[in-house]
């Protein structure tokens, strides 16, 4: 299992741990831990995380630690939970520094391609939407575009949708596409019940190859000249927050 993989494995299984304690709806179900403060999303890029633990408590509650190559940056902290809303927070942390002062843990590594450079021309390119639409580079044509790339089994994929689709509403002059490799059928449930209004692209057998082996979703920005603007590879608060600005510097 690659890095990412065993990453998001790791958080879907805090997800159903979590779940399985008791605790009220305004409590998070995912619990995700990093110098000492709670999140319910990995609130930096993956590529920063260096050691996983998994953490639990004798009655049950159970969440994921990461140990980052860096400090938090000032902007992930905003998305911190209150640790009162948190199950058992104080034993938590504290397997969470006992954990780190043993150096026990996973040890992560990740390691990108560079698929898709920035500053090089965006391919010309064919596609087919979800209601049979043929889309080409002349459709783009002076316009800003943004490509999110994703699978219906990837997790973080569908959690970013509803956010996603609210750039839309804000940004009506950019093109917005998604593309799976997988099929009409298969995709349609999924985006009809996240919501997710961006121009659906299915069937991929192109945008497919910038993904590689650097893990879903991927996120790339071209700008009205066909220049790649800007290529994001995973999903956290921090990272949607600086794509949506690099977008709106774009229009």
């Amino acid at each position: 299992m690659n890095s990412f993989r065993l990453f998001f494995a790791a958080c879907a299984l805090s997800l159903s741990a979590a779940s399985a304690v008791a605790q009220p709806a305004s409590q998070p179900r995912k619990i995700i831990v990093i110098d000492g403060r709670f999140f319910s999303e990995m609130p930096v890029a993956a590529h920063l995380v260096t050691k996983m633990h998994l953490l639990s408590t004798p009655s049950g509650a159970s969440a994921v630690g990461f140990e980052l190559s860096e400090p938090l940056p000032d902007a992930a902290l905003q998305y911190a939970i209150p640790a009162e809303q948190i199950p058992e927070a104080s034993v938590l942390l504290e397997e969470y520094n006992k954990a780190k002062a043993l150096g026990s843990g996973t040890t992560l590594s990740f390691v990108r391609e560079p698929l898709l450079e920035v500053g090089s021309r965006f391919p010309d390119f064919s596609a087919t939407d979800l209601d049979g639409r043929t889309w080409t580079s002349a459709d783009i044509a002076g316009k800003v575009m943004v490509l999110n790339l994703w699978f219906t089994g990837c997790g973080p994929c569908r959690a970013e949708m509803p956010e996603l689709s609210r750039w839309k509403e804000e940004m009506p002059d950019v093109m917005f596409f998604s593309s799976t490799y997988e099929s009409a059928g298969r995709a349609r449930p999924v985006l009809e019940k996240q919501g997710f209004n961006w121009i659906a692209l299915v069937g991929d057998t192109q945008f497919r190859k910038f993904v590689g082996s650097n893990g879903y979703p991927v996120t790339i920005v071209v700008d009205k000249q066909g220049i790649v603007s800007r290529v994001e590879y995973g999903t956290s608060p921090v990272q949607r927050d600086a794509l949506k600005a690099a977008i709106q510097a774009l229009r």
